[in-house]
């Protein structure tokens, strides 16, 4: 039964995966998912900190310990899980898809950028209710250009979201 459970969920994962690489080849959209995928490149969250300091200092330093203890986690979680399964990227188990992007490691479960953009998002839409939803669809463009460019399985994505999300509650739980 659990075998089973696992093989549909892998064949829904690669038919997914499949569908979704093969969007790609129009100009403009694949520039916009080179550059989404970009934006979730870890300096990007130092250059948005770096704004907020100069922006609104006060706010910054309310938001600073949160967001440190957030990416603790994810990234300590993140780096752990990658190294147990080293799940091979789609690039190098689906015949058909290959890497639009230089994938920034060898193993592909889960995704760290979408996990950095979910959680950054979980984080300004506490401080910043207003921008929820526009924060949120930039994470999902995050995580889905992850998959558009070939680097990651929507599981990877999914997992990846769940871990961000999880992390950044943590590090408001904790400092509130």
């Amino acid at each position: 039964m659990i075998t089973m459970m696992r093989n549909n969920i892998s064949m829904w994962d690669h038919t997914l995966c499949v569908k979704i690489f093969n969007l790609n080849g129009k100009k403009f959209f694949d520039a916009m998912m080179f550059w989404a995928s970009r934006l979730g490149d870890g300096y990007m969250y130092g250059v948005i900190f770096l704004l907020l300091l100069v922006l609104n200092f006060q706010l910054a330093i309310q938001i600073l310990p949160a967001a440190l203890i957030a990416f603790a986690i994810e990234i300590a979680t993140h780096v752990v899980v990658k190294k147990m399964t080293r799940r091979p990227r789609p690039f190098e188990r689906i015949s058909g898809i290959r890497s639009l992007i230089a994938p920034p490691d060898k193993f592909s479960f889960p995704s760290g950028h979408t996990a950095a953009a979910f959680l950054m998002a979980t984080l300004f839409s506490f401080y910043f209710p207003i921008i929820t939803v526009p924060v949120f669809l930039l994470a999902a463009t995050i995580g889905f250009s992850r998959v558009y460019n070939g680097v990651h399985f929507p599981s990877d994505v999914l997992i990846g979201m769940l871990l961000g999300i999880i992390s950044a509650l943590i590090g408001l739980t904790i400092i509130r």
